[in-house]
């Protein structure tokens, strides 16, 4: 936005009016109308070359004026509104049709997959409801079965195709979980025990002791979501257990929140991949290297879900010795809603 750019936008018309200078000048010359008086062609020049670079200058300012906003969005590579636009010339008349134009075919691609994504999510919720009929009908025909052995083996591959048809469900819901969010205040005791509860059958198959710790404390949240949450986080205690396990679960208590920790002494995670673990579709070397194939996806989500319940989600390990996952709930709540369960 600057002199050069505006003279080579006007080059045209800047050569314009010299001809036109030139050829008053010349037409003066040729019919010796000011004979023996040049001074008087020189002083019109003067006068003729003044108000043009009054003019010239006036339309400078009004132009940088005009456009120097949109030209600062585009220098910060931002998007530009049709609010910027705030004129009523013909290249603004323009912008402002491409910028409706460009919006309109935005929020119609936006209706259609937001459509698609409800249709796929409303697809997922089905299946599931559907495939936990069987999931159950399993579990009552394990209780007729007399070998014990057996019936533990079955009911243990059953648990786990539990867990992964919940994760589906949640899974398909943490890209809009915006939408399915209650902040309620809730004991965190409460929601530990219930997380302990779910996962019973798995904890006590693999020898895993809990210890409880300092939970006396209420935090703000959705118990749905933070629920799933400790259900991943309680998985993979499981899955990367040693022997002698076990999952400590303690809380800590500051001015700005409260901070529930979740320690097991389990394989741990490798230095190289603590700064990946949250990232989508990743495995780090203990999902390639255990008889549990991870899908990378479980804690990508979990991180998802406290962002967007405005929790700070951390975790700390040193390999073959421990992992300490810390959840931090404000004491504040930013929500407007909150209902005492």
């Amino acid at each position: 936005m600057n002199l050069k750019r505006f003279i080579k936008e006007n080059i045209r018309s800047i050569l314009f009016n010299i001809s036109i200078v030139l050829f008053i000048n010349i037409y003066f010359l040729v019919l010796n109308l000011l004979k023996n008086r040049m001074e008087e062609i020189y002083y019109l020049d003067a006068i003729l070359i003044f108000i043009y670079i009054c003019v010239f200058i006036i339309k400078y300012v009004r132009w940088k004026e005009r456009f120097s906003e949109l030209y600062e969005i585009i220098e910060e590579d931002n998007d530009i509104n049709i609010s910027n636009i705030k004129g009523y010339s013909l290249e603004e008349e323009i912008m402002a049709y491409i910028i409706n134009k460009k919006d309109n075919n935005y929020s119609k691609v936006l209706d259609i997959k937001d459509t698609q994504i409800k249709d796929m999510e409303e697809y997922i919720s089905k299946w599931v409801h559907e495939i936990k009929l069987p999931i159950s009908a399993i579990s009552m025909i394990l209780e007729r079965i007399d070998d014990a052995e057996i019936s533990t083996e079955i009911k243990n591959e059953t648990e786990k195709i539990n867990f992964l048809v919940n994760s589906v469900i949640y899974g398909s819901r943490a890209t809009a979980a915006a939408e399915d969010i209650f902040i309620s205040e809730v004991k965190l005791q409460d929601v530990i025990k219930q997380a302990i509860k779910n996962n019973a059958f798995m904890l006590i198959r693999n020898n895993i002791e809990i210890k409880l710790e300092n939970l006396e404390h209420y935090i703000f949240t959705d118990k749905k979501w933070i629920l799933y949450v400790l259900d991943q986080l309680i998985n993979n205690s499981i899955k990367y257990s040693k022997e002698n396990a076990e999952i400590k679960f303690y809380g800590e208590e500051s001015d700005k929140y409260i901070c529930l920790n979740i320690r097991d002494n389990g394989i741990g995670i490798a230095t190289e991949d603590l700064e990946r673990i949250f990232n989508k579709g990743f495995t780090g070397t203990n999902g390639r290297n255990t008889r549990y194939k991870s899908t990378g996806m479980g804690l990508y989500f979990s991180k998802k879900i406290l962002n967007k319940l405005g929790n700070s989600f951390e975790v700390y390990s040193v390999k073959n010795e421990y992992t300490l996952f810390k959840i931090k709930f404000n004491k504040i709540s930013e929500f407007t809603t909150i209902t005492k369960m």
